[in-house]
């Protein structure tokens, strides 16, 4: 014998809810309007793109320059523009469009170790919308 479970009209409108935002969130992460990070170099959370003058993290590819480093196939970059961007806090943004990058850990693949991010490597502009574990004291950019 089966037992029955009765669904109310409340449950039935939350589960249509959830599904709903689920699905615009995967449309909108599609679309590149939305991001999440899982990673612990910036905070964790939701980011959701702007126009560069509101960024306060940015997305991006290697180049180049990062070809002979071991990490290099784990991330997007000229060779594989579909792999893996990096998403980073913008620290400071240079005269000539490049920027500097800061990750939140010493080992964080940032500006120290690959140098100023250019123009060419730049995907997306991020401002966060939801941060899970953001340090009190860090700004949220320039």
């Amino acid at each position: 014998m089966m037992a029955s479970v009765a669904i109310t009209g409340r449950q039935r409108s939350v589960t249509i809810a959830v599904v709903i935002m689920l699905v615009g969130v995967f449309a909108a992460n599609k679309a590149d309007l939305i991001i999440g990070n899982p990673t612990t170099s910036v905070p964790r959370g939701i980011y959701y793109a702007v126009s560069p003058e509101y960024a306060g993290y940015v997305s991006f590819c290697l180049d180049h320059r990062h070809r002979d480093r071991d990490y290099y196939d784990r991330f997007c970059s000229t060779d594989r523009p579909r792999g893996l961007r990096i998403l980073k806090r913008i620290a400071e943004r240079q005269q000539d469009g490049s920027l500097i990058v800061r990750g939140d850990s010493p080992r964080a693949l940032d500006s120290r170790l690959l140098g100023p991010v250019q123009r060419h490597q730049i995907r997306a502009w991020w401002k966060p919308l939801i941060q899970i574990d953001a340090a009190t004291d860090m700004e949220d950019g320039p």
